[in-house]
């Protein structure tokens, strides 16, 4: 069972302001803006694109930029932010700076999951040392820290992709444990998706059959970038039935949102934590899976 006894989460996973400038120049430590922006678009649901130009405009000091769709996902893809196989993977995160032995903090400029999105790629391929800002950039800027604008050198680095069992899931892992009590099936997204009521919609209105929900944006204020405390995210998730005694597999509209909640389990001591990769994007597109609204 797992060891919930991170009263202000796990340290070593979510880092404040503070602790990155004590170590912002330390050899091995990389930092990544990793800010990404979903354009809504009424044939695609939404667009991908980058944002390089708002990292150019300012940044922590020798961060680096990751857009969570070019730099760490198969491009192109049926499904949008899809991880690629280990050997690409590994090559994309050598290319960026990324080696077995640095440590890495990611953050963004607007929505916390995509520092959450690119630190989970990461640790879905087996890399530990990678850490989250509380507050990304508002908090960088708020604490009165300097910040960079245009290009930074980042030296390429040879990165060991080593894929975590049962990290990763696809539609039939999911399918198999839809009537497992062993296993708490979390939605992420609003509880007007979840039910189906409103909200956009991936394919089919409403959640994948015997999920909860525990909205993304109840483990982290969207505006601040802040998380909530240890114990309102352990009293979230087990409302959900997402106790720390089960395997808790994540999912959203297409694998980003969920990433909030998957990191928030890690950092307080959850064991068992799984993503479902594709998401809706894929479950509510295929009639052949069952679903369900209220």
């Amino acid at each position: 069972m797992a060891d919930i006894n991170y009263p202000n989460m796990n340290p070593d996973l979510l880092v404040d302001a503070d602790w990155l400038a004590a170590h912002l120049d330390d050899p091995d430590l990389r930092v990544f803006d990793t800010t990404t922006l979903l354009i809504p678009d009424p044939k695609l649901e939404y667009r991908v694109e980058g944002d390089r130009s708002g990292w150019a405009d300012g940044h922590i000091p020798g961060a680096g930029y990751i857009n969570c769709q070019d730099d760490l996902s198969v491009t192109p893809h049926e499904h949008r932010f899809m991880l690629p196989e280990p050997d690409e993977f590994a090559a994309l995160a050598g290319a960026l700076g990324i080696g077995d032995n640095t440590r890495v903090v990611f953050y963004s400029r607007t929505q916390p999951f995509w520092a959450t999105r690119a630190w989970w790629s990461l640790y879905a391929m087996g890399f530990s040392g990678g850490m989250v800002l509380n507050g990304g950039y508002r908090a960088w800027i708020a604490s009165g820290r300097r910040v960079s604008k245009g290009a930074e050198t980042i030296p390429a680095a040879t990165f060991t992709a080593r894929p975590r069992r049962g990290v990763i899931c696809n539609k039939d892992d999911v399918r198999a444990v839809l009537d497992d009590p062993g296993v708490a099936l979390v939605n992420a997204l609003s509880a007007e998706q979840f039910h189906g009521t409103g909200g956009l919609v991936f394919g089919r209105p409403g959640r994948i059959m015997n999920s909860t929900n525990a909205p993304y944006a109840e483990v982290c204020d969207m505006e601040t970038g802040i998380f909530s405390d240890a114990g309102a995210l352990l009293e979230l998730f087990t409302s959900a039935g997402a106790t720390p005694d089960k395997k808790v597999v994540n999912y959203c509209g297409g694998g980003i949102s969920a990433t909030l909640g998957f990191f928030a389990q890690k950092a307080i001591g959850y064991e068992d934590v799984a993503l479902y990769d594709a998401s809706m994007q894929e479950w509510g597109k295929d009639e052949s899976l069952p679903m369900e609204k209220s």
